[in-house]
């Protein structure tokens, strides 16, 4: 099934190539290579135009078992393209002459060398003449240069008015070309924010709704999975850009109900069967529901009767070759616990966070940086709600095998995110459990998290801060952390005006002084040496600054608790008297007008 892929771009084989892959033994060896590439020579050789319009047949029908778009070598010429052209323009063509044309024309639309030189001869007004007599051909056609040219065609059939041709086309009960047509616009809108808007303003959605009821009432009866998956993937790109279009699914209760059922029919009915699992349009009802989800009144009527969420775990394991569906079942999983939507029965079922994890061993980029997103978002709640992580061995698990995820080179936002997210990850785990702070010691992760604050990415160098907070809450790693410099690296986000890149090293600050102070009922030497630095850098000072600055009130309440912990080194708490003092002295002299900024002198 040829089904624009949703976000993941894992590719696809091209329109009019479908099932040409296999190739008819017989008639292959009827129509070699070389006999396609001779019609072609004496094609463009031939002046006699009846003669030419012959060998075209011949031509048209040599290449019927030969699928260009598996061909190394370029089929089309641009002398080739020019005539085919230079006929279609003329005034009269007889029928038959149009149909070998359109279909030549289909085939090699599988070719860059034909959809560039599309533009320059103005191959949108010339294909959109043969919609009348050839309009599946033709759409087709136009389908293959959207793939290919992207933006740019799509531009250009704006113009032309090509998509209300597609939806009154589409609005006609009667017609059999709505599978090419929604295929035409998804693609269309998998390169088009301007064709997503034009659709939505046409009030397309009631009228794709209509046509999902027609296909999953004749389901049973007569196949009509790609037309189904089509509507999900082009809903998906409407809701995704228009929140307001989510409005009229909530409106729509037996739609929803219907792909939740769908879903839990289809994988039924491939176990029944042991016939294979149709991921393609599992993948886009996936994808479609997550975006609905971000919507109250429709998360309640996803999960009303069924809870899809049961179906997916066992399913992204028995799937691991469809990066597609993997991709949209985490794409859901992700999206439920960044919402809290059923987040705790992910967590309490450890065998669903083991499935998870186990799908890092996919090396592709953009699974593995949903994979990270979800585990964030899961951690986060393991640590705030549960003291006591659900199950160490899953926590030195995720450790193990997020760890190389923080080499990966940050080229882009896919890759700055997955470092991100992984770093995140590895912070919440040492957040509840003793044995993964011990894990990063033993497997180097501070050293490596302590070159991770000299990234670019200003999200890789703040997480990095949190997540070593977290580390060095065993006194063993501090030293780790001290002796590669770490101080000195965070220190420079102190330069920052982001509250959330002080609040993280602040913390790192308060950890930093509240663990590891005694060693046999004394402050040990490791943390007066610790404090010291501290000092000797320009922390201490800092700190003190945030304290005098109305602007970093939401900060006041840790960086308080950071000077209960620093209080018992002589040298602060010497400081901590004088500043005591002074705010004493001012608020004898002047009257006080709104929050004092000097912390201490009011606690």
């Amino acid at each position: 099934m040829n089904i624009p892929p949703k976000k993941l771009l894992l590719g696809s084989l091209l329109v009019g190539s479908v099932g040409a892959v296999c190739y008819d033994v017989v008639s292959h060896l009827f129509h070699p290579v070389d006999q396609i590439s001779k019609y072609r020579k004496q094609y463009l050789n031939e002046q006699d135009e009846e003669k030419k319009i012959k060998i075209l047949s011949q031509l048209n029908h040599s290449l019927k078992n030969h699928d260009l778009a598996q061909s190394k070598v370029p089929f089309t010429t641009k002398k080739l393209i020019t005539s085919l052209f230079e006929i279609a323009q003329k005034e009269k063509i007889d029928p038959q002459t149009q149909t070998v044309l359109i279909e030549i024309m289909k085939k090699i639309s599988c070719e860059k060398r034909f959809c560039r030189n599309f533009f320059p001869l103005d191959g949108f007004q010339i294909i959109l003449k043969f919609l009348k007599s050839h309009f599946h051909e033709s759409i087709v056609l136009l389908t293959n240069v959207i793939k290919l040219e992207k933006k740019r065609a799509t531009i250009a059939l704006l113009s032309e008015k090509y998509y209300p041709i597609l939806i009154k086309e589409l609005r006609d009960n009667k017609s059999n070309h709505h599978s090419v047509i929604l295929e035409s616009l998804t693609w269309s809108c998998e390169y088009s924010g301007e064709v997503v808007t034009f659709l939505y303003e046409e009030n397309i959605i009631e009228l794709l709704i209509e046509l999902f009821q027609k296909y999953y009432d004749g389901h049973a009866s007569q196949n009509s999975s790609k037309e189904m998956s089509l509507i999900c993937s082009l809903l998906t790109d409407i809701c995704e850009r228009h929140e307001e279009a989510r409005k009229t699914f909530a409106a729509n209760k037996e739609m929803i109900h219907n792909l939740v059922l769908l879903i839990k029919s289809e994988i039924a009915e491939a176990k029944e069967k042991g016939s294979s699992t149709n991921y393609t349009l599992l993948s886009d009802i996936y994808l479609f529901l997550s975006g609905l989800l971000e919507s109250e009144e429709c998360h309640k009527i996803i999960f009303e009767k069924e809870n899809p969420l049961s179906f997916l775990f066992n399913q992204c394991i028995e799937s691991q070759k469809d990066l597609n569906f993997i991709y949209a079942a985490l794409k859901f999983i992700s999206t439920c616990s960044q919402l809290n939507l059923y987040k705790e029965e992910i967590i309490a079922k450890k065998e669903h966070t083991k499935q998870i994890i186990d799908l890092l061993e996919i090396g592709n980029l953009k699974i593995l940086s949903l994979i990270v997103k979800t585990l964030k978002f899961l951690s986060i709640s393991v640590t705030l709600k549960n003291p006591v992580p659900v199950e160490p061995m899953i926590e030195l698990e995720i450790i193990k095998k997020i760890l190389p995820l923080l080499s990966i080179t940050p080229t882009d936002q896919e890759s700055c995110a997955t470092i991100s997210n992984s770093i995140v990850v590895i912070g919440n785990c040492c957040l509840p459990s003793e044995e993964a702070r011990k894990q990063v010691r033993e497997l180097n992760v501070i050293q490596k998290m302590v070159g991770l604050l000299d990234a670019k990415d200003d999200k890789i160098r703040v997480n990095s801060a949190f997540s070593l907070a977290n580390m060095i809450m065993d006194p063993l790693n501090q030293p780790i952390f001290i002796k590669n410099e770490g101080l000195e690296k965070v220190f420079v986000l102190f330069n920052s005006e982001a509250n959330l890149a002080l609040f993280g090293v602040v913390i790192l600050i308060r950890n930093l002084a509240a663990f590891g102070m005694e060693e046999n009922g004394k402050i040990s030497k490791q943390w007066m040496e610790n404090v010291d630095k501290l000092i000797e850098i320009g922390f201490i000072q800092k700190l003190f600054s945030l304290m005098g600055s109305e602007k970093y009130y939401s900060l006041y309440n840790i960086v308080f608790e950071s000077f209960m912990h620093l209080n018992n080194h002589p040298v602060i708490n010497h400081m901590i008297q004088l500043i005591n003092q002074q705010a004493n002295i001012q608020t004898q002299q002047t009257t006080q007008q709104g929050p004092n900024p000097l912390f201490f002198s009011q606690n």
